[in-house]
């Protein structure tokens, strides 16, 4: 089973699901909390959500053993079969020295290298996505999701 990470930020109540798969960060996961050790920075990995994977695997679980049953009620927040209670979220400003971290010595070492681009993208997208945020107390994480 496939399985991508998106950015989603909450602000407030009020939740913001991701719209963009942060495939190269997916794949390079290993590789990027490596460096964040020798950076000394908070390891990405740590920012990651896995409630819809976790609710996909228990449901399976169940619908083995059950006759289907009808779809879960959505949250009227989060417009998910689960609420931001559920999740788990990090401040912004300690995610921000990480994705900051990372794309400041990817640059460093590649450039504009094409082997890295994506992932330099990508890593650029997050600290876009999430500087407006840090000021305001916002909070964010890395949702694991079934692709």
């Amino acid at each position: 089973m496939s399985r991508v990470l998106r950015l989603n930020t909450l602000l407030d109540r009020t939740f913001q699901p991701g719209d963009r798969c942060l495939e190269a960060i997916c794949a390079e996961l290993d590789v990027l909390d490596g460096l964040c050790k020798t950076l000394g920075v908070t390891a990405l990995s740590h920012f990651i959500d896995a409630t819809a994977v976790e609710l996909q695997q228990a449901v399976t679980l169940i619908d083995d053993d059950a006759v289907p049953a009808a779809e879960p009620a959505s949250d009227p927040e989060t417009g998910l079969a689960y609420g931001i209670e559920d999740m788990s979220w990090q401040p912004i400003a300690a995610g921000m020295s990480t994705l900051e971290a990372l794309e400041q010595h990817l640059q460093r070492e590649f450039g504009n290298s094409a082997e890295q681009a994506s992932l330099l993208n990508e890593l650029q997208y997050c600290n876009q996505a999430l500087a407006p945020l840090e000021t305001e107390g916002a909070q964010f994480h890395l949702a694991l999701t079934p692709d």
